[in-house]
């Protein structure tokens, strides 16, 4: 297992901005769900399913990424 890969965007099909791009819109949309399960611990009912849609939808921009740019 390689610590360092430099091809990873190349890897993913993307360049080095679209990568930074991509992973900085991930970012903020993990600390506001990272927001809302703070929430959600403390109040239960709320957001009760919010974060399952959350990780289903994380998944699939994860399973799509460089999809386009591979075309």
């Amino acid at each position: 297992m390689k610590v360092l890969n430099f091809d990873h965007p190349k890897d993913v099909g993307l360049d080095y901005f679209s990568h930074l791009k991509f992973t900085w819109k991930e970012s903020i949309r993990a600390l506001i769900a990272s927001v809302v399960m703070f929430l959600h611990g403390i109040f239960p009912p709320l957001f009760d399913l919010w974060y399952s849609e959350y990780i289903r939808k994380a998944q699939e921009r994860i399973d799509n990424v460089g999809i386009n740019d591979k075309n």
